[in-house]
């Protein structure tokens, strides 16, 4: 009985560490951001605000589709700036979402699991690089609090609940306001509703879509004078919705993403792109380049096989148990470990679908609103391992995941396609709104590289 303080001590201890190595990341990464078109489109919207009060209520411009409803982004970037003229003030309000992001989802852990699990998901989602290399300022690094309240309310909609319809019915409408990817939400909740998985309290969606349709009213005004700004699909890109289904490739590609978000196979530009120009001596840089990038294949294929195995097995017990697609069964039920499971399964579903309806080829912040839920099953999994595991040994695969965790948040930050270690983000945009100012046609083009710049 005396060991228990000090077990619950040195547990809350280890939290707080990984905790707050995966804030220094996060921060470390945003540092050394290359300023590019994204963070412009992002930045115009808050210079706007700033300079003169003009709101832009349209969102960044999509992939050949026009542009989605962006009163909310430009909230969520502008005004944090507005209040204290920084990129930092901006990255605080991402940072918000993503720790609300992890409450949430260890709030549904810790209630059907031991305690020590919360230590393994701060380590597999946390300190992950496919969370930490999206804290960058453009929509998709917002999308990661729209996917936690949309599983957190789900879970808790078993039974009727106002609070929790409210909520997820505003996940949905404020997500639209972000990234076109809110159509892997949408489907999700129809399908979730439909096979009786939550319960909906009426007056609760009432309420949330009445939220909703007013946050729209300014967008709905805006596009009424600019309808050239519709969402719409590019006649010049030749594509349609279905047009995936029909490809077949790029839904295998998006499986392929779904395995990988539960594994150590990043996307290139933090994968093969990284590079060691930071270190002055060319002999050690290649030393080190060659160790790195002919080491990290050994981690990628354990990892790819075992998040593949973990979710093959956990998908087929729900295919067997819970017969996700038979109509009139009260899902509702369901509680627990096997809640969450079946959720993961409509999501999963879900994903399929939304890739497959796309018109248009995608990358994997395309589908990171599936990022969360992947590690929560791959979370699970290793929590499990840990069950049948002798302490020790479990404790060196504990430190190697670490340590390769660290090692790709550090190299990434230094050295890969958008971050570098000559770049400081603070100061760039600094540089950009100077230059925002000194060459008014800067004010309105969306396009970096045809920005006029200070001589020098």
């Amino acid at each position: 009985m005396s060991k228990k303080p000090e077990t619950t001590a040195s547990l809350c201890l280890s939290k707080l560490a990984l905790f707050s190595l995966g804030l220094f990341f996060s921060i470390f990464f945003f540092a050394h951001l290359t300023l590019h078109n994204d963070h412009v489109q992002m930045l115009l919207k808050a210079f706007r605000v700033i300079d003169d009060g003009q709101w832009s209520h349209f969102g960044n411009a999509t992939t050949g589709m026009g542009f989605l409803p962006g009163s909310f982004l430009t909230a969520v970037s502008a005004i944090p700036m507005k209040i204290y003229f920084s990129p930092y003030s901006a990255l605080a309000v991402i940072l918000l979402f993503h720790v609300i992001s992890y409450l949430l989802f260890a709030d549904v852990l810790k209630k059907n699991f031991k305690p020590v699990i919360i230590l393994d998901f701060l380590l597999l989602y946390w300190l992950s690089p496919w969370r930490v290399e999206q804290t960058e300022l453009y929509n998709p690094a917002y999308l990661f609090l729209f996917s936690a309240v949309h599983f957190y309310t789900a879970y808790h909609m078993n039974k009727k609940s106002f609070w929790m319809t409210f909520f997820h019915v505003l996940t949905i409408g404020f997500c639209v306001q972000v990234h076109f990817s809110v159509l892997m939400l949408g489907i999700l909740s129809l399908g979730l509703w439909g096979f009786r998985y939550l319960k909906v309290n009426w007056w609760g969606f009432v309420a949330g879509s009445a939220v909703v349709a007013l946050s729209l009213l300014p967008w709905l005004m805006a596009y009424l004078e600019h309808r050239e700004l519709a969402v719409a699909v590019s006649k010049e890109s030749n594509s349609f919705i279905g047009k995936n289904f029909v490809l077949v490739y790029p839904v295998l590609k998006g499986i392929s993403y779904w395995i990988r978000y539960g594994a150590i196979s990043y996307g290139r530009h933090i994968f093969s792109e990284i590079n060691f120009l930071w270190i002055q001596d060319l002999t050690v840089q290649k030393i080190v380049s060659g160790a790195f990038h002919g080491g990290k294949y050994l981690f990628t294929a354990v990892t790819v096989v075992f998040s593949a195995v973990v979710q093959w097995k956990i998908f087929k017990k729900v295919w067997k148990t819970d017969r996700p697609f038979k109509i009139r069964q009260d899902r509702t039920l369901v509680q627990g470990e096997e809640r969450i499971y079946l959720y993961a399964f409509y999501m999963f579903c879900s994903m399929i679908l939304a890739t497959g309806l796309s018109p248009v080829e995608f990358n994997h912040w395309h589908l990171i609103l599936a990022f969360p839920i992947v590690t929560v099953l791959i979370t699970i999994a290793f929590s499990q391992l840990r069950d049948r595991m002798p302490a020790r040994r479990f404790a060196w695969i504990f430190s190697a995941v670490l340590v390769v965790f660290s090692l790709f948040n550090i190299f990434g930050a230094l050295g890969s396609r958008v971050h570098s270690y000559q770049s400081n983000f603070h100061r760039d945009v600094l540089q950009l709104y100077k230059e925002y100012h000194q060459h008014p046609e800067n004010k309105s083009n969306n396009n970096y590289l045809q920005w006029k710049h200070e001589e020098k």
